[in-house]
């Protein structure tokens, strides 16, 4: 007959081992983060971006048509509500080059409030990894403004 002290030592003895058996299961899950971020040319003015925000918008529920939205603000004190933002029809989450002047882009920039909608360029999306876009894009908008140098590196938003 066992006496109750054994029983319980061998009770705890086999709690421990299941315990150290199982935490070498478990993954060691680091977490990525990157700092989002916007910059651009555009004429004399550098812009940079405080806060980038990317987005998804499901256009046709049935053919899962999804238009990818990357909005950037700006870092400017003296023009705090400037922007510039860019839009990927039909994005299926992979590198590409996307034109404006054939639809598949669409970008603007806002300055005091006013809109200058893009008429050419492109807007290129060069690395996904499972946390960010990473991409670049250039356009011209409607009244002459020219955005060079734009590069971007934000969270995937899905």
């Amino acid at each position: 007959m066992k006496r109750p002290f054994e029983s319980s030592i061998f009770i705890i003895f086999i709690l421990v081992s299941c315990c150290g058996i199982f935490s070498g299961c478990i993954k060691n899950r680091s977490v990525t983060t990157i700092n989002p971020s916007m910059t651009a040319n555009i004429g004399s003015y550098n812009f940079t971006a405080l806060t980038v925000e990317p987005s998804t918008i499901d256009t046709q529920a049935h053919d899962s048509i999804t238009t990818l939205v990357i909005t950037g603000n700006t870092a400017d004190m003296t023009s705090p509500h400037d922007k510039i933002e860019l839009k990927i029809s039909k994005y299926k989450i992979r590198t590409g080059t996307f034109s404006i002047v054939e639809n598949q882009a669409f970008a603007f920039y806002v300055h005091s409030g006013v809109y200058s909608y893009a008429l050419g360029g492109i807007v290129a999306i060069t690395q996904v990894t499972p946390t960010s876009l990473i991409g670049y894009f250039s356009f011209t908008t409607q009244d002459g403004l020219v955005v060079a140098n734009g590069a971007f590196n934000v969270l995937r938003p899905y």
